[in-house]
């Protein structure tokens, strides 16, 4: 009787997996996507591929092989597969995002501006794309539409990061260097890692003729690129141009720190107190050190 029960349930079994399907489209755009951030562009290709045949109709399974094109710089391979992906889901905004982004990255920026509105028509009250539709107009040379393009991603998305840095570039383009320090400073508020923040206004600094400042924030650009030497140097030679930068002297003195370099530290540290930064001011406090002396 057991032999019996145990035939009829394998009988079951072997028709249970006879009739099971294989895995869905959506599930083999995901074994692509996973190929593709193990920086296996090939077999993220091969799954984008395979879940392009099990259903078409999917835009992601298209754009999962854009993307895999994108990542060959084969720009127009990419375009073709994302055109696919907005044909088969025209309101499709990751898709055309995809579309949109790639046409610009070709130099394409007139259809690229069509259809990054086209997206931006069907879903307006998301930051990425007026942020995508200042960028395209910056590289066409609009910037005054790019600033208002720009400013609408922020009032969207105050914290949208990259929309500060990118209109703080259109400022500096149109030498409105006080309003682009804001929109940097801003951005390293969000992201006080941001290198190349510190790098444009050191820029800023550089053609306002404030050369103790640009090395400032070239120490700082350095400092988040874990280039402690150079970040060294650059704060030493701003305090040499301005030996009243009590800035200047404090980040001297923090990298001098990290430098486990502590006497010349303090030694920054008492100078950027005597020249009143408060926050030089409070450690030495904390440390029972008078920087007077």
């Amino acid at each position: 009787m057991k032999h019996i029960k145990f035939a009829v349930w394998a009988s079951a079994a072997l028709i249970a997996v006879g009739c099971s399907k294989g895995p869905t489209s959506e599930e083999l755009v995901f074994r692509s996507e996973l190929y593709a951030d193990l920086n296996n562009i090939g077999k993220s290709e091969e799954w984008a591929r395979k879940a392009i045949g099990t259903d078409a109709a999917n835009p992601d399974a298209w754009r999962a092989l854009g993307n895999t094109w994108v990542r060959r710089n084969n720009l127009d391979s990419a375009i073709t597969a994302f055109d696919k992906a907005v044909e088969v889901s025209p309101d499709n905004i990751p898709a055309l995002y995809s579309l949109s982004n790639t046409l610009a990255a070709k130099g394409t920026f007139d259809r690229a501006l069509e259809v990054i509105r086209r997206a931006i028509q069907i879903k307006p009250d998301t930051s990425v794309g007026h942020n995508n539709e200042g960028v395209i107009l910056t590289s066409k040379g609009q910037f005054d539409p790019a600033v208002a393009a720009f400013k609408k991603a922020i009032e969207l998305d105050e914290k949208n990061v990259q929309a500060h840095y990118n209109l703080g570039n259109v400022y500096v383009k149109q030498g409105r260097y006080e309003d682009a320090t804001t929109s940097f400073k801003k951005a390293l508020t969000l992201n006080s890692g941001f290198t190349q923040c510190y790098l444009e206004l050191a820029n800023i600094n550089r053609l306002q003729g404030r050369n103790d400042e640009m090395y400032n924030n070239q120490g700082l650009a350095l400092l988040t690129q874990n280039n402690l030497g150079g970040a060294i140097l650059a704060f030493e030679n701003a305090v040499k141009l301005n030996p009243n930068y009590a800035v200047g002297h404090n980040n001297l003195a923090h990298s001098y720190l990290k430098a486990n370099q502590r006497e010349k530290a303090v030694e920054s540290f008492k100078a950027s107190a005597r020249l009143g930064y408060a926050d030089a001011q409070r450690l030495l406090s904390q440390e029972k050190i008078d920087w007077n002396k």
